[in-house]
C-alpha cells in the first residue's frame, strides 16, 4: 500500500471515528424519543423488582418522550461491570451503588457531578434530605449522586422461636454476651431426631459485598476498626480487634450456634434459612421482612418477624446503609438522566419504596410521615440512624474488607488458626494503605 492509500485509509478511519463518536455525544434533539439504560441489582428481586418497575411505568406515562430500559445485574457483579463500562464509555446513564463503592466510582470519574442540574431547581431543594447522606455523596465540593435508601442495620428476630425456646420476645438481647446466650438456647433438635435443624444466628460469610453491613456492628461494638482513624494503617493487629474476630468465629466453630457451611452463604440464603424457620436471628434492615414474606408467605412474617437494636458491646454502635443514584458521565441525554433521577428521588416515589420494599427513605420528609413512624420495624431503624455511622468512605475499602473476609473464612473453615488469620490479613491491610501514604 502506497504513502498515499495509507493517508487516505487513516482519514477517513478518523472520520468514521468523529461521526460515531459525535453520535455518541449528541444531545437528544427536539422531539426525538430518548431512550435511557437503568441498571439496578434489585431488578432481579421479586418484590422490589415489581417496585421498580412499576415506578418505571408511572414516569414513562408522564414522559412519553423518555422510555426506560432496566438492564438487571447481580448484587456482587455490579461494581467490576459497571467500572468495565466506564471504561469503555458504556457504563448504563442511571445506576444504583451504595457506600461501599462510591468513593472508587467519585475518585474513577465514572459519575456525572450532578451540582448543575441541583443548582438549577427551586431554593431549598436539597433541604428535604438529611445531610449526612448529602455530605457523603459530596466530592471535592461537588454533589456525585442523590441519596436513596438511608438505614441503620439491626437485629431482625422470630418471636416465635423465641418462645418456643422460653425467651421473652419482648426481651431481645442487649449485649454480646446474651446474644451468644440466647443463640445457644435457639440452637436445638425441633423434631427430635438427634440432629440439629435450627439455630440461633446465621451471617452471610462467603465473600459477598453484603458481609461487611452484617460484621462492622460487632467489631465497632467491641470498641475496634478496622483501620486507624487517618486511614493510613491497619487497626486489625489491636487487643479489641482481636476479641471481636474471635468472637464471631467462635460463633461457628466452638458454640456451633450457626448452621454448618456459613463460609458458603450469602444474604439470600441467610433470607432463606429465616424463611423457613431454620434460623432465630440474623442481622438485616428494614428490606428484611419484606423478601422473607416473599420466600415464604405462610411465615406471616410482619407479624412473626420483630426488630431489634444490635446488642452492645463496649460501644452502642451499629452500620449504616446508604445507597445512591449515579448519572453516567458518558450519557447522550443528561437532562432526560436528571429527570428520572430526581424522580426516583422524589418524595412520592421513596414513599412508594416505603410502602412496597419497607426500606427506609434519606428525605426526612418521608420518615415523618404516620407510615413510617407507626411501623414497628422502622420505628427501630429510624432510632438506630443516632447510633450508625458508614464504612470508611476511601477507594480501598473493599480490598481492605476482602482481606477479611478471607482471614474469617480461613478461620472458620480452620485452614488457618485465628490468630495467623488476622495477623496475615493485618499485614495485607498495610499493603493496601501503604499506597496512600
Amino acid at each position: 500500500m502506497s504513502a498515499t492509500d495509507r493517508l487516505r485509509r487513516t482519514v477517513l478511519c478518523a472520520l468514521v471515528a468523529g461521526a460515531l463518536l459525535l453520535s455518541v455525544l449528541t444531545p437528544a434533539r427536539s422531539g426525538e424519543a430518548v431512550t435511557l439504560r437503568f441498571s439496578n441489582w434489585h431488578l432481579v428481586e421479586d418484590v422490589w423488582g415489581r417496585s421498580l418497575r412499576e415506578a418505571i411505568n408511572i414516569f414513562e406515562s408522564r414522559n412519553p418522550g423518555i422510555r426506560i430500559i432496566p438492564e438487571p445485574i447481580s448484587y456482587g457483579e455490579k461494581e467490576p461491570r459497571y467500572q468495565a463500562e466506564c471504561a469503555a464509555r458504556r457504563m448504563p446513564d442511571v445506576v444504583k451503588l451504595h457506600n461501599f463503592s462510591l468513593a472508587m466510582f467519585f475518585e474513577l470519574g465514572c459519575a456525572a457531578d450532578l451540582t448543575p442540574f441541583v443548582q438549577r431547581e427551586p431554593a431549598g431543594f436539597l433541604k428535604a434530605w438529611y445531610e449526612f447522606p448529602l455530605k457523603m455523596l459530596t466530592h471535592r465540593e461537588r454533589l456525585m449522586a442523590m441519596p436513596d435508601d438511608f438505614q441503620s442495620i439491626v437485629l431482625i428476630y422470630n418471636r416465635e422461636l423465641f418462645r418456643a425456646a422460653g425467651l421473652d420476645p419482648a426481651k431481645p438481647p442487649r449485649t454480646w454476651a446474651e446474644f451468644q446466650e440466647y443463640a445457644r438456647r435457639l440452637t436445638r433438635d425441633t423434631d427430635g431426631d438427634g440432629r440439629l435443624d435450627q439455630w440461633g444466628f446465621s451471617m452471610p460469610a462467603s465473600k459477598n459485598p453484603g458481609l461487611p453491613l452484617r460484621i462492622m456492628p460487632f467489631v465497632w461494638s467491641f470498641g475496634a476498626d478496622f483501620i486507624t482513624e487517618d486511614g493510613r494503617r491497619s487497626a486489625m493487629n489491636t487487643p479489641e480487634f482481636r476479641e471481636a474476630f474471635r468472637f464471631i468465629v467462635e460463633l461457628a466453630t466452638v458454640h456451633r450456634v450457626v448452621p454448618p457451611g456459613v463460609t458458603t452463604f450469602g444474604p439470600q440464603d441467610v433470607r432463606i434459612q429465616m424463611a423457613q424457620r431454620r434460623i432465630a436471628m440474623k442481622i438485616g434492615s428494614g428490606w428484611s421482612y419484606p423478601i422473607v414474606n416473599a420466600l415464604n408467605p405462610q411465615l406471616n412474617a410482619a407479624e412473626v418477624l420483630e426488630a431489634a437494636p444490635i446488642p452492645k458491646g463496649r460501644k452502642t454502635i451499629t452500620a449504616a446503609w446508604l445507597d445512591a443514584w449515579i448519572m453516567s458521565p458518558h450519557t447522550r441525554y443528561p437532562e432526560e438522566a436528571w429527570k428520572f433521577i430526581k424522580f426516583l428521588s422524589s418524595k412520592e416515589i421513596e414513599k412508594k419504596f416505603f410502602e412496597d420494599n419497607r426500606v427506609i427513605s434519606s428525605r426526612k420528609d418521608v420518615n415523618t410521615l404516620p407510615l413510617v413512624r407507626t411501623d414497628k420495624f422502622s420505628r427501630v431503624i429510624v432510632a438506630e440512624l443516632e447510633h450508625a455511622r458508614l464504612e470508611p468512605f476511601i477507594k480501598e475499602w473493599p480490598e481492605i474488607f476482602d482481606a477479611f473476609a478471607t482471614a474469617l473464612q480461613e478461620a472458620i473453615t480452620g485452614a488457618k488458626s485465628t490468630e495467623r488469620a488476622l495477623l496475615d490479613a493485618h499485614a495485607k491491610v498495610e499493603e493496601i494503605l501503604a499506597r496512600r501514604r
